[in-house]
């Protein structure tokens, strides 16, 4: 495929997350950086991570303390409708403190986010070695790119030109302002999007080690019994490290998983009321403003995908990955019954299903919160029954609209 004649065929799993790592580490958002075919934690990862934060946030607020400084912008700002600005003063806000949270957790936890690419590594290293697998990086990659491609292609058009329309004399300062907020808010976007790879891939591997347990694969690929059953063993592990790997994944992303989920949903609702509450009264405007304020509508929406994606699919990709590896414990669990000659399985199924009712896997971000299709459900309920809320409220303001006018026509047909 032609999205890949820029990249080199992968082979590892780095070259697989590779494209996706860099993104992340160009935000800033992480630890470690790329040399060959390897991450690595140095000095001038760090240091390079710390920095680009900092410039990004001092760069944000100079530029936008210098365009408050403008006499014509504020004479704008006081023109524009309060609660939009409520609304983008707490986007703001909220942008900066879920970056600065998200910055300083995986830079806490740099080594562990390090440590589960490591150990994917190494299972697949086992996976190809031992049971000759085939684990299609190119696939993975492919998807990374063409899914992030368009997802930045998105996100840069629609802030970007936002930020044309609303320059008037001071363009060099909103640019700057607009390239320091799509890293504030990037950053973030793309942790989201690392967090769900990294869930797939969990996924494709359980789905995998399905395949392997089955007793016709292994009578056919190893004929041996001792073989066979260091084979079985070998699987059996590879699965306990996969749930293991959840539980590393949410430690190294409770934090910055919850609060970018939290400005997600804050953001999604505060930019459905702005669609919904500027294009009530556009039809009273001339047909200039009409346009102008259609195409910032327009880009409004533009925003909205990539955390509306992250919010709604995210759930989906980490509830899939649970059943996968449920469906692994339920194949563990009939050994006994395909291998009852194999005596020696007993206590290692055994074993498993009791550290199967002790630990309870889930993805789950800060609080507890379980990733899940409840989630997805919970999260389109708020989405759904606040533009149900917004309808009813600008239907009413509308019927209101009309009720005055009448009123008016009344008055003047009588003679007040």
């Amino acid at each position: 495929m032609a999205v890949l004649y820029f990249f080199r065929e992968p082979e590892t799993v780095f070259d697989c997350a590779g494209f996706i790592c860099v993104l992340q580490f160009l935000m800033g958002c992480n630890g470690f950086g790329i040399r060959g075919s390897n991450f690595r934690i140095s000095r001038a990862s760090r240091i390079y991570s710390m920095s680009v934060a900092m410039a990004a946030l001092v760069c944000l607020f100079g530029s936008l303390s210098a365009l408050l400084a403008a006499e014509d912008v504020r004479e704008r700002l006081a023109k524009a409708d309060d609660l939009v600005l409520s609304i983008s003063v707490m986007e703001l806000v909220m942008s900066t403190l879920v970056f600065v949270v998200t910055v300083i957790s995986l830079q806490v936890f740099a080594r562990r986010h390090l440590g589960i690419y490591q150990r994917l590594a190494a299972l697949d290293a086992r996976l190809m070695s031992d049971f000759g697998a085939n684990l299609n990086y190119r696939k993975m990659l492919r998807k990374n790119i063409a899914l992030l491609g368009i997802v930045t292609i998105i996100y840069l058009i629609s802030i970007i030109s936002a930020a044309f329309q609303v320059a008037s004399g001071h363009r060099a300062l909103f640019l700057l302002f607009a390239f320091c907020y799509i890293i504030v808010t990037g950053g973030p976007h793309f942790t989201g999007y690392v967090h769900m790879t990294l869930a797939e891939m969990l996924g494709i591997r359980l789905r995998l080690l399905q395949q392997l347990l089955q007793p016709e694969f292994l009578n056919w690929r190893f004929p041996q019994v001792q073989v066979q059953e260091l084979r079985i063993r070998q699987v059996v592990s590879m699965i306990q490290e996969l749930h293991y790997l959840v539980q590393e994944i949410n430690r190294v992303y409770a934090l910055s998983l919850w609060v970018a989920m939290a400005h997600d949903l804050a953001i999604s609702t505060s930019e459905l009321y702005i669609l919904f509450g500027q294009s009530v009264g556009m039809g009273q405007q001339d047909e200039e403003e009409n346009s102008s304020s259609y195409r910032m509508l327009g880009y409004v929406a533009l925003c909205m995908i990539p955390p509306l994606y992250k919010l709604l699919i995210a759930p989906f990709y980490c509830d899939r990955t649970i059943y996968e590896a449920r469906r692994c414990l339920r194949l563990v669990e009939k050994l006994d019954d395909w291998y009852p000659q194999k005596s020696s399985l007993r206590p290692l199924v055994e074993s498993l299903m009791s550290w199967r009712m002790q630990a309870k896997i889930q993805f789950t971000s800060g609080l507890d919160v379980v990733l899940d299709r409840k989630v997805i459900g919970l999260f389109t309920s708020i989405l759904v029954n606040y533009l149900l809320i917004l309808i009813q409220f600008a239907m009413t303001q509308k019927m209101g609209e009309q009720i005055e006018q009448q009123k008016i026509a009344l008055q003047e047909w009588i003679g007040f």
